[in-house]
């Protein structure tokens, strides 16, 4: 597997780049605006893909191999065609996957098979490390949104000329709930662009009304614009001025930077990325290496008898949980070991090293607290 993007910088940028095995759902009514962009994305990303045809004619330009799922087809019916699905992706491995609109087959399928089979797909991608596009319609209703936004990585509503990116894990959150500006060039682009602090006023003013209980009517009132006015800054159609802003922050007694950098809170921090990337020169992984966070968690990969030894110092609380292997850790006093199952926590003096007892591959996680 590889490193691609959309096709399309500026929604790389908005999007913050694809991570390999994402799956990524467009939310969009426009077929057209569809096809061009997995037209980009199977331009940056190559020549190994599967495309799923429902039978309206497949996404994308020249696919490399087309799977009928249409009407008459053995994979008419959602099991059978997520059972080939997964043994293809099991043989074939291709870089990516393009789903034709679910939209096309809720009539045939109904909801419950539709979501299911959403349901089931989705994790098999990112397990398998294949990138996904998929795409549903407002036909499909916000139940189904909603359903899909708490499987899938990427979730971006591309209707009424904008682009917002409504779930986007293992990105900064900074990125999430942003509207964008979108347009159709005449090379066949797709161009998205808004100034960075319309798009964080456009989710922050959304959020703040929200927390407040007002409507955007109330909101008007507080800052003394009119009603479409507060409107616009929501959909990201326009700003506010400063002196607006300011005076929505005064009367409701917060801060402007509130206003501004205000988004949905998680309960959580999803790191994602390609396992090849390593610390330089090391059999390390940063799987999520935030200090601020107050734990990081690092994948060790230790070749038959190899020693090696953390990539930094660490005097604060670490645990050892073998994956597979058998794992020496050299401590300042003990050299403790330790096999999947079992987990090591050192409290103080740290790791000194590591050292793999087997002459098969090993690998542990190395989870530290700050």
């Amino acid at each position: 597997m590889r490193d691609y993007g959309t096709g399309f910088d500026t929604i790389d940028a908005a999007l913050g780049g694809l991570i390999t095995g994402d799956n990524v759902v467009w939310l969009t009514d426009d077929e057209q605006l569809y096809r061009r962009l997995v037209a980009g994305f199977v331009g940056a990303a190559g020549t190994s893909g599967l495309v799923v045809d429902f039978g309206g004619g497949p996404a994308g330009e020249a696919p490399v191999t087309v799977l009928d799922a249409g009407p008459t087809s053995p994979y008419r019916t959602a099991v059978p065609l997520a059972d080939e699905l997964e043994r293809r992706v099991r043989a074939e491995q291709p870089d990516y996957l393009i789903i034709d609109g679910l939209g096309r087959v809720v009539r045939r399928w109904g909801i419950e098979a539709v979501s299911a089979f959403f349901a089931r797909v989705c994790p098999a991608m990112l397990d398998a490390g294949v990138t996904a596009y998929w795409s549903i319609d407002s036909m499909l209703g916000r139940a189904f949104s909603d359903h899909v936004r708490q499987i899938t990585q990427c979730l971006l509503d591309v209707r009424g000329g904008r682009l917002r990116v409504l779930k986007a894990e293992g990105r900064s959150e900074s990125l999430q709930d942003i509207t964008y500006q979108l347009r159709l060039d005449d090379d066949g682009g797709v161009i998205v662009d808004s100034p960075p602090a319309g798009g964080r006023l456009a989710r922050g003013l959304h959020a703040v009304r929200q927390q407040f209980g007002l409507t955007q009517q109330e909101l008007a009132t507080v800052a003394g614009v009119t009603p479409s006015a507060i409107s616009q800054a929501e959909s990201g159609a326009r700003g506010l001025s400063l002196d607006t802003v300011i005076t929505i922050a005064d009367r409701l007694e917060i801060t402007t930077d509130r206003i501004l950098s205000a988004g949905t809170s998680r309960s959580y921090t999803l790191a994602r990325h390609d396992r090849s990337r390593r610390l330089a020169n090391t059999s390390v992984t940063a799987l999520a290496s935030d200090s601020t966070v107050g734990l990081r968690s690092y994948l060790i990969e230790l070749a038959p008898g190899e020693e090696s030894s953390p990539p930094f110092d660490h005097r604060g609380v670490a645990m050892i949980a073998p994956l597979r292997g058998l794992i020496q850790v050299v401590l300042a006093d003990d050299r403790p070991v330790v096999r999947s199952g079992d987990v090591l926590m050192v409290e103080r003096g740290g790791v000194r090293a590591w050292r793999n007892l087997r002459v098969q591959p090993a690998r542990f996680h190395w989870i530290l607290r700050d």
